[in-house]
Formats: structure tokens, sequence, C-alpha cells
């Protein structure tokens, strides 16, 4: 049960984006609670990603504001932002590929110490790195992945990957953008309890199509139509609503 005033670590008030004369974020009021396993879910074209990358600041808004821990962060550059403590994955992986997990996340520990690149950091810088790396992967059951190339990982463990790149960072919100997208099902469910296994005070909120993935890890849903949040509720709240219904019968599979 939410409390009537819980503390925030997320805030979007009155936030609007318009590509020309379209709107594609539309007056979007949205507030992400400490701790809170927050799912946004909608129909193709709804805007989520859109939505997504105005938090992170891959996108400015046209108007309105970003709040991260009550403070505006709206002028605040991606990299900004990030030193903030958001940090996201994307619907298609970024990984370095050509590299393997474990030097894949001794960068972003690399980078969030603002230690440079693993070519320009010092050999203490590096091995300090590549133990915070490791220790990390052994947290989150990749270890005996850490030696590997990146590429000839299943997808699936991929996917783990670019989760563990985004907690390389210490974030305080995590914003997953479809981070099963891709992925077997019999696989899914390894990206989601990694997630759920994830401590309180980091805040999740993701972008999923699976309402059965959602229904099991959201503590709470947003539904987004034609950039506007149209409903939230819990998991059996929107299950029941009849516009909610509507709007996936009427346009077919969620994206």
């Amino acid at each position: 049960m939410q409390t009537e005033n819980p503390v925030l670590a997320l805030e979007t008030r009155g936030l609007n984006r318009y590509f020309g004369a379209v709107r594609v974020s539309s007056d979007v009021n949205f507030r992400l609670p400490q701790g809170a396993r927050h799912a946004l879910i909608g129909p193709n074209g709804a805007g989520k990603t859109t939505f997504i990358n105005l938090l992170t600041g891959n996108l400015s808004p046209s108007s309105g504001t970003v709040h991260f821990a009550n403070k505006d962060v709206t002028a605040l550059s991606v990299n900004e932002r990030v030193r903030q403590g958001i940090a996201r994955t994307f619907q298609i992986n970024s990984l370095l590929r050509e590299m393997t997990v474990l030097e894949n996340v001794q960068l972003s520990v690399l980078e969030r110490r603002t230690q440079g690149s693993l070519l320009l950091s010092g050999r203490k810088a590096q091995r300090a790195a590549a133990e915070s790396a490791y220790d990390l992967l052994e947290r989150l059951g990749l270890a005996s992945d850490a030696s590997s190339f990146v590429q000839r990982l299943p997808y699936g463990r991929q996917r783990l990957v670019e989760i563990a790149i985004a907690l390389a960072r210490e974030p305080t919100i995590l914003l997953l953008d479809e981070p099963a997208a891709g992925v077997p099902p019999a696989d899914s469910y390894l990206v989601f309890d990694l997630i759920e296994a994830l401590p309180s005070s980091i805040s999740v909120l993701f972008i999923e199509h699976d309402m059965k993935l959602v229904a099991r890890f959201a503590q709470r849903i947003s539904v987004l139509v034609a950039g506007e949040i149209m409903r939230e509720g819990s998991p059996e709240e929107i299950a029941k609503d009849p516009y909610v219904r509507e709007v996936y019968l009427g346009h077919g599979r969620n994206g």
C-alpha cells in the first residue's frame, strides 16, 4: 500500500514534447516513489521511449520539468543526470560486443569514478575497477561469464550484462526500456528475477509489453496513450480497467 505522501525519487510536472506540430508527450505528471517497481505500458507509438528519453536528458522537453530527489534537473545533460544517479538500459542493447563481460562492466565503473577509459586510466585504477566489476558480477550471478566475449553470449545473458553495466554506475534510479526484448520467453524471467532482487534503495521504472511479467513484477502501472498517462494503478486495478482493455483490443500488441 502506498503512503499518502511518499518520498519521491523522480517526478515530472506538465511535461510536453513536440516534434514539429505533433505532440508526443502530453502534459505528463508522473511520480516515482523511492524504492518503487513501476511499469510503463501502452500501445505502439504511445511515446514510452520518448518519455524515458525525456527523463534521461536524451531529449529536452518543449515545456515542463523533470525533478530528481526534489531537484529540478531539466537543464542537466545526460552525463550530469547519470552522475546524479539516473541510469538506463535501451530497447536494443548497446554493449561493446568485442570486449569481455568484465571489461564492459569495468569500463562503466571507471566512467563512474571519472577515471577515463581502459586505455587512459592507470593500472591501479584499472585493477580497482576490475575488482569492483567482478564483485558486482558475482552478486548478479554473472561471474562465470566474466571472461567471455559479449558477442558469444546468448542474448538473454547479454541483457543481464547490460543491467550490470547500469548498476555499476551505482544509480538510485534505474530506467529499463523493454529489458526482456529479444529474450526467449524461457529466459525472460532471469532478467526480471535480477530486477526483483535489486535493493530497495534503487527505484525502478520499466517499459514492458508482456503483461504477465508486468503483473508479476510491478507494484504499480502507468498506461501511456498518445503521449498522455491515461490510467495508473495496481496491476489488479489496471487488469480490470475497461478502458485499458479497450486500448489493447483496439491497438493490438503493445510495445
